[in-house]
């Protein structure tokens, strides 16, 4: 009798707690990858002008600029134009710079202050609503200030 119940019960039991365990392992490192995925995917596009290693270099190619923001990571100082969530927007960032002869680079970035992406997003629908150059470039320093204040500190 003892036999048939360890067969019948106890062992089905086991094999139920061990496949549940080993689902929920599984589930849980699906969730991980997937949080590191979106972690790692961009919510903006940076209008970047370029990275330099040597201040003193830096200072000489921004003395050629009027809006920029200057962020340092890894040792290296990263000059950027402009940041937007929208394509659209971009096209005509990117436009304002080559009619007036400079070399942007665009650049995925994924930003977690979620206070300066919603103000990136208000931002673009002003921007999105205009093709005058003053107005686009009037939307864009006030995106460099908010970066600027929210993002660096400053």
């Amino acid at each position: 009798m003892k036999k048939k119940i360890v067969k019948s019960v106890i062992i089905p039991l086991l094999f139920a707690i061990t496949l549940g365990f080993y689902g929920a392992h599984i589930a849980y490192q699906f969730y991980q990858v997937k949080k590191e995925v979106d972690k790692r995917s961009f919510n903006t596009y940076a209008i970047q002008y370029g990275v330099y290693t040597d201040e003193k270099t830096l200072k000489d190619k921004l003395k050629k600029l009027d809006d920029y923001v200057v962020s340092v990571e890894d040792g290296k100082y990263y000059v950027y134009l402009g940041f937007t969530t929208d394509y659209d927007n971009l096209g005509k960032m990117r436009r304002i710079y080559k009619n007036n002869d400079m070399q942007v680079y665009t650049k995925y970035m994924y930003i977690d202050n979620q206070e300066f992406v919603n103000n990136l997003e208000q931002f673009d629908v002003l921007m999105a609503n205009t093709d005058k150059e003053e107005d686009i470039i009037s939307v864009n320093e006030a995106i460099l200030s908010s970066y600027e204040e929210i993002i660096l500190g400053n």
